[in-house]
């Protein structure tokens, strides 16, 4: 997706800010490029943005680097999301926004976040909604294809809900805003639940029992590709339950207490995907197609199902459709080799046929 153009260098010559903005990454260079250009295009300053490289290999580094005015900290390592945070909030002046780096954010989101935090001196965080999120802050079955979409979406959200907010428990740290006071009389996030998940229960939870409020802001939203760090680490399937029940027995240990079950889109969109391919390599394929319809339905931002698709559309003779798809997927993720492929060899495919060649792509013996 395409951001708008920067609107301009957020550095001022003071040396505090009323908002510091932190965004931690571990590689996905595409999507913190994403991410990064969002922020400068659609953010008004004055504010600060500091970024934090999680020890990254593919190029997040340097491009970090190359952000004028941003804070850039090199961890040197993958210190997880709170110890990525840490860094950033050593750094950080005023009110602090946590972003992850697969977020895009639209024009007023930082004013409409802003404008809930600050409506009383009880409320300590605020959080916006989003496709892509688990609990009180989704709006389910939203798909989008360009950021230009997202915006008019967010725009037309944010005036049909102006000023609205809802108190919460339990606030998601994909897209946080955390009062400075907050920082001061919590201090910062317990880094024992290792990459992630469940350290922003902890933090919720220290929140509240420091006597404050928790909202989300109803007028304001922020698009979430979701869990890309963990699919990129190859945290999927057995890993991640494994990961959520460690992580989740950190937490009961340390509170006595449980959190509200968490259910991942991505994850279970990977399990139906599992099975779709799994029917289309039996020769099931109309079941496989709606396996793949449902893994699309739960999780519109996974690129795989569409490529699978495609793959399956192109076995069918549906040429034009099963290219889409391949488009589709690179829309979503243009590092993505296996759909870029897949397009070339479908592109290549039809310039041979329709030279009067005859060829057929290999698509024509392969299953997803």
């Amino acid at each position: 997706m395409e951001p708008a153009q920067n609107r301009g260098n957020p550095v001022l010559n003071a040396r505090t800010y009323p908002v510091s903005i932190i965004v931690p990454a571990f590689n996905q260079l595409e999507y913190s490029r994403q991410c990064i250009e969002s922020v400068l295009a659609h953010t008004s300053p004055p504010y600060q943005l500091i970024l934090v490289d999680n020890g990254s290999t593919d190029g997040v580094s340097g491009f970090f680097d190359t952000v004028a005015g941003a804070n850039v900290i090199h961890a040197g390592s993958n210190r997880g999301f709170a110890g990525g945070v840490n860094l950033g909030l050593k750094e950080a002046s005023g009110h602090v926004v946590l972003l992850n780096s697969d977020t895009l954010v639209p024009d007023g989101w930082l004013e409409r976040l802003e404008s809930a935090l600050l409506r009383d001196a009880e409320t300590g965080m605020v959080g916006p909604m989003s496709n892509y999120v688990s609990g009180e802050q989704q709006i389910a079955e939203l798909r989008f294809h360009t950021m230009e979409e997202i915006s008019v979406f967010a725009r037309a959200f944010s005036e049909r809900n102006m000023g609205r907010r809802k108190e919460t428990s339990r606030l998601v740290g994909f897209c946080l805003m955390i009062r400075d006071t907050v920082i001061k009389d919590v201090g910062l996030f317990d880094e024992q639940y290792d990459v992630g998940n469940y350290e922003d229960d902890d933090y919720c939870l220290r929140v509240r029992r420091a006597g404050y409020k928790l909202y989300i802001a109803e007028d304001c939203f922020v698009f979430h590709y979701g869990s890309r760090t963990f699919l990129g680490m190859g945290i999927t399937g057995e890993r991640w339950q494994a990961l959520m029940q460690e992580n989740q027995a950190k937490f009961a240990q340390k509170w006595q207490a449980q959190t509200p079950e968490r259910h991942d889109a991505v994850q279970h969109s990977l399990q139906l995907n599992t099975g779709a391919r799994a029917l289309a390599e039996a020769g099931r394929t109309a079941e496989a197609l709606g396996v793949l319809k449902e893994a699309i339905e739960v999780c519109p931002t996974l690129e795989q199902n569409y490529n699978d698709l495609g793959a399956i559309l192109w076995t069918l003779g549906e040429r034009e459709r099963a290219m889409e798809q391949f488009m589709r997927a690179i829309r979503l993720n243009p590092d993505y080799k296996e759909a870029k492929d897949n397009l070339r060899e479908a592109a290549d495919a039809l310039r041979t046929e329709s030279a009067g060649g005859g060829a057929r792509s290999s698509h024509e013996n392969r299953n997803p």
